[in-house]
């Protein structure tokens, strides 16, 4: 079984979350410089990902903003270097909430991250 990454794409930096192989518990990583963003690559191909989530900065009235075309950008390049399903989720107020705890920005972008992959994977769980 393989995992799921999310990512929150930054303006300076690459937030990044991992689930185990059962998806059930997201972890956050160190992030990824966005400068350095090929490393996220190697990542993905050392650590059985089978699918990637990146996070969709949408406007709380719903419409695109700058940062939604810079990460529909970073999404086609993405799809350019890897074989794997990437599906882009609304990340609103994603940070609003992450800011309300944490103040350290090494450790936000890979919470917003984490926030993310335990929405999707907490909606996603088999019913029992």
């Amino acid at each position: 079984m393989g995992r799921v990454l999310a990512i929150d794409y930054g303006s300076k930096r690459i937030g990044i979350a991992v689930s185990d192989e059962t998806k059930t518990i997201a972890q956050p990583k160190p992030y990824v410089p966005r400068d350095e963003k090929e490393k996220l690559i190697e990542y993905i191909n050392q650590n059985e990902i089978e699918e990637i989530l990146l996070g969709l900065p949408i406007a709380l009235s719903g419409k695109e903003t700058a940062a939604t075309e810079k990460v529909k950008n970073f999404a086609a390049w993405l799809k350019q270097k890897i074989d794997l399903p990437l599906t882009m989720i609304d990340e609103r107020l994603t940070t609003k909430e992450i800011l309300r705890t944490e103040k350290d920005r090494e450790l936000i972008d890979s919470l917003v991250a984490q926030k993310m992959l335990e929405r999707y994977l907490e909606k996603n769980r088999p019913k029992q």
